[in-house]
């Protein structure tokens, strides 16, 4: 419903902004960072036939308003540097913009693991800390979507310099990518658009031109689907509430939801942990209540405690015996851990109450029982289990999963960007990809979502870099089980395109969560083909490369590219040290697990096949989470999964 009125705010906006006497792109806010050394536009509305001044750095530019309203004004090139004030006037009106430096801009965009804010990996704040520098700044595009493309962009937050408070909250990847290339020598600001949607899939990012999409077959499908969702999710909600319509507004803690006690004969049971998505509420958002009581006994009730929920997709506030001790408004991959003051607890029953808030994807607790519990000085008191719950608020109006829909993410957070000048790109983003439907084809799929954006930005050699996805779920049990290593190949395979790069991760990945912790690695391996393509820096930025297969029987030898200072093999403390995570293909088609050696002289490992039969194919760590990788280049940097076939 949000993005429904916000398009239907603009569209009546837009006239309006014509009758304004000034207004600018909403991208440019105090604290932001221009592009250095290039000539940059500044753009905006007013009153048609007005003379608009823009000045910055001593540098001034007029430029009239056209029949529409509309202004650009192009500002000589700048070199890093400020704090500057920007100045928009039309002698009536004006807007002055404090503290603005001119540096480079980097656009950031993905899913979730590009959300993923520093502070989710630093619990202490010591990172945040660390790498705080009020030159490293990020501006934060709101999730929005439209069925064409938009002039205008909706900002969740304006810029922020990257001090200590603000840095935490900025993408971990793009602060950490922003730290080491400060760090590496490039000593001018950085500035970071964030434009990206946790769970989505690639084609809404791409524009519908490059897909060969119909816009209005795709809005009449949307239209039927939320449709169906409304029905369906209204029904449930009739069968669980005695037949009554879901509530369209929250006035859950008026009524009292959330205090000590209160009669609970109108409420319906759940099991929690678990999304309402699973629980018979799929693709429905809102306001959800959650309420159970739990038996102290005198020794637990007295002192302090702490109150461990697990993550909460995504917002929660949360109460004990009528009295609030935490509130996190969102952060649906944070765990929750909330001090309980002396005081507050009792022996007997007491009560426990949460509001949980969600606005896309899965919504509720979404941990395992274990992380559910309270801590007392006289020991844990178990929280999982059965609720009562009620709901607050229902919508629908995200039913049809804009972040699933082609085109729709492009239009509204991409391509209103379109004139802004850029030093590149960070894409990370593919897991919503990963089934085997998808995997194949993604390397297309990439490939067009970079020809897409660098035709709108009108920049045919913008430099871009993605992260390869990293290992995850359990590791294989058998040598034939490629899981997401497809996925990875076709990201692999897209660096056919020019000035493209990609940072492989496989060794920082966690098997049970899809979002790894170590975030500080990714942002630096990305920032490594920054340093040597962008900055002429000395580094090593690729990671090595299966270039070659020549086979001899049951023996195979692999040679690899971009080795940097050469091939090494991470230390295990073994006797002999082997190359692992191989796996080899016989003659009959069947694949065996492999040992292999590794000659870093002459940068080639030798892989025999232990069943003593012909290889036709070589796999290195091909599988969703292969463990045991341990081929690497010297400067730390692990080796490319690859599969090579004899006489290709």
């Amino acid at each position: 419903m949000r993005t429904q009125i916000l398009c239907f705010f603009l569209l009546c906006l837009a006239p309006a902004l014509a009758a304004q006497d000034l207004a600018v792109f909403e991208l440019f806010t105090d604290h932001a960072v221009l592009q250095r050394d290039v000539e940059h536009p500044i753009w905006g509305w007013g009153r048609r036939g007005r003379t608009v001044t823009v000045s910055i750095a001593g540098k001034s530019v007029k430029v009239k308003t056209d029949r529409d309203g509309n202004w650009s004004a192009t500002l000589p090139p700048v070199p890093a540097g400020g704090p500057h004030t920007l100045s928009i006037s039309t002698g009536r009106k004006s807007i002055e913009l404090q503290d603005i430096y001119f540096g480079d801009v980097y656009l950031l965009s993905g899913q979730s693991n590009m959300e993923w804010k520093l502070a989710n990996s630093d619990p202490d704040s010591s990172r945040a800390r660390a790498i705080a520098d009020p030159l490293i700044r990020q501006v934060l595009v709101a999730k929005t979507h439209a069925e064409a493309p938009q002039d205008h962009v909706e900002l969740d937050e304006g810029w922020r310099p990257g001090v200590t408070r603000e840095i935490a909250d900025f993408s971990g990847v793009g602060a950490y990518f922003a730290h080491y290339l400060r760090d590496g020598g490039v000593e001018v600001p950085i500035g970071l658009v964030h434009s990206s949607w946790g769970g989505s899939r690639i084609e809404p990012w791409i524009s519908a031109e490059k897909l060969g999409v119909d816009m209005q077959q795709i809005t009449e499908n949307r239209r039927a689907e939320h449709e169906r969702v409304t029905r369906q999710a209204s029904e449930f909600y009739a069968k669980e509430f005695a037949g009554a319509m879901p509530p369209t507004e929250d006035r859950g803690r008026e009524m009292g939801y959330l205090g000590d006690e209160i009669p609970l004969t109108d409420w319906a049971t759940v099991e929690v942990p678990g999304v309402w998505e699973s629980r018979g509420y799929a693709n429905v958002d809102g306001v959800f209540y959650y309420r159970r009581t739990f038996d102290l006994t005198e020794a637990q009730a007295r002192g302090e405690a702490t109150l461990y929920l697990g993550p909460i997709d995504d917002g929660d506030l949360t109460y004990i015996n009528g009295q609030q001790v935490g509130e996190t408004p969102n952060a649906y991959a944070e765990h929750r851990e909330y001090a309980v003051p002396a005081g507050v607890l009792r022996a007997g029953r007491n009560s426990l109450a949460v509001r949980v808030t969600d606005g896309g994807g899965g919504g509720g607790f979404t941990g395992s029982p274990e992380a559910m519990y309270l801590a007392t000085s006289a020991g844990k008191v178990a929280l999982a289990g059965t609720f009562h719950y009620r709901i607050g608020e229902m919508s629908t109006a995200a039913a049809s999963q804009a972040n699933q829909t082609p085109t729709l993410l492009y239009n509204a957070m991409i391509a209103p960007l379109r004139n802004l000048p850029l030093s590149g790109v960070l894409w990370y983003q593919g897991e919503s990809n990963a089934g085997p439907d998808d995997a194949v084809a993604y390397a297309d799929r990439m490939r067009t979502l970079v020809r897409s954006w660098r035709e709108r930005f009108e920049r045919p050699e913008l430099p871009f870099y993605w992260v390869q996805l990293a290992n995850f779920q359990a590791p294989p049990v058998g040598p034939d089980e490629p899981g997401w290593a497809i996925l990875r190949s076709s990201q692999t395979a897209a660096l056919d395109v020019p000035w493209t790069g990609q940072a492989v991760i496989l060794d920082i990945g966690e098997a049970g969560d899809i979002h790894p912790k170590n975030k500080w690695e990714v942002g630096r391996r990305l920032s490594l083909h920054a340093l040597k393509n962008i900055y002429g820096k000395g580094v090593q930025a690729s990671s090595p490369v299966a270039d070659e297969l020549t086979v001899d029987g049951p023996i195979a030898t692999v040679r690899f590219t971009e080795v940097g200072g050469g091939l090494m093999l991470k230390e295990s403390g073994e006797r002999y040290p082997l190359v692992k995570a191989l796996a080899v293909r016989a003659e009959d088609g069947n694949w065996h697990w492999a040992v292999g050696t590794l000659h870093a002289a002459d940068h080639t490992i030798t892989v025999v096949n232990p069943t003593g039969s012909t290889i036709t194919a070589v796999r290195y760590a091909w599988s969703s989470n292969p463990d045991d990788a341990n081929l690497y280049s010297k400067e730390g940097l692990p080796v490319t999964p690859f599969e090579l076939w004899a006489g290709n």
